[in-house]
């Protein structure tokens, strides 16, 4: 679990980051749940291409909110973090420490559903072994997977 021990320092993106991170996590304890988190890639792996890979997650999580079912939306929260990270150079381990980590941290985040392809993002292998850390339940998906969301989320309502 080599990506959990990234230490990144004081760092200029810290502050703006977690401010997110808080915003975010108000905004998650106000939905219903339980909550799902997507994992996949976006700016490293997956089609090789951030839009494409952004459009697969976007449809994902479209797909399975209208199906009532209660998703972190980190899409929506993309622009306010390039925004962050203008000028920042390499891979974006603050966003991971900064923004990624106290949301997991915070407990509202019931479980991770990794989609297929995962495995070839740094961020998504993060995100795996940072859950799974902290036993946050983490699931695997394949292909049209649509029965397999809701099956997950039914037993993620049933009291633990």
């Amino acid at each position: 679990m080599v990506s959990q021990k990234i230490s990144l320092g004081p760092s200029k993106y810290e502050k703006p980051l977690f401010e997110l991170a808080t915003q975010v996590i108000k905004k998650i304890g106000a939905m219903k749940k339980p909550v799902i988190l997507f994992c996949g890639p976006i700016s490293t792996g997956g089609f090789g291409n951030v839009n494409e890979n952004i459009d697969y997650l976007s449809s994902v999580i479209q797909t399975t909110e209208k199906a009532g079912i209660s998703v972190f939306n980190q899409i929506d929260h993309e622009r306010k973090m390039d925004l962050i990270l203008k000028g920042h150079s390499g891979y974006d381990y603050p966003l991971l420490e900064f923004f990624y980590k106290p949301i997991l941290e915070s407990g509202k985040i019931e479980a991770l559903l990794f989609l297929p392809l995962w495995e070839t993002s740094v961020g998504s292998k993060w995100e795996h072994d940072f859950a799974k850390s902290i036993s946050i339940p983490v699931f695997y998906l394949d292909g049209l997977f649509m029965a397999e969301i809701k099956s997950v989320y039914e037993k993620m309502r049933l009291p633990h």
